[in-house]
C-alpha cells in the first residue's frame, strides 16, 4: 500500500512540476513592448516560440507571411533556454527586432502595426 502512495505521489509531483513549467513558458508579459540592450544577436526580427505554446504557430504564420520564412530567426525555448533567461523572455510567443547598435525591442506576441512600417 505504501509503494502506491509512493507512485501516486511521483505522478503527482510530475505534473505540478509540468503544470508549472508550461504556465511559465505560456506566460505573457503584462504591458507592451520593452525596450532592450541586446549583445550576440545581430539586427534583424526573432521570434521567441516553445513547443508547448499553441500560439506560436500562428504568430510564425503571420512572420511568413509579413517577412517570409527567412526574414526572421526562430528561438525555441527548448533548445535555447538561456537565450530566454538572458533577455527576460518570460512568454510566448514574443517577437523582438534587434537594430544594428544591438537597441532591441520586445514584445510579446506580435509588434504592433507600426513595425512594419520602419
Amino acid at each position: 500500500m505504501d509503494e502506491i502512495w509512493g507512485r501516486l505521489g511521483l505522478v503527482v509531483g510530475a505534473l505540478m512540476v509540468a503544470g508549472t513549467a508550461t504556465l511559465v513558458v505560456r506566460s505573457r508579459a503584462k504591458g507592451g513592448p520593452r525596450n532592450l540592450a541586446v549583445t550576440g544577436l545581430s539586427q534583424g526580427v526573432y521570434l521567441f516560440t516553445s513547443d508547448a505554446c499553441p500560439d506560436c504557430r500562428h504568430v510564425k504564420g503571420m512572420l511568413d507571411d509579413a517577412l517570409g520564412p527567412d526574414g526572421y530567426k526562430e528561438l525555441n525555448w527548448e533548445q535555447e533556454p538561456a537565450m530566454f533567461h538572458e533577455l527576460g523572455v518570460d512568454g510566448v510567443p514574443a517577437t523582438m527586432i534587434v537594430a544594428v547598435d544591438g537597441s532591441a525591442v520586445l514584445w510579446p506576441g506580435l509588434p504592433d502595426e507600426t513595425w512594419t512600417h520602419h
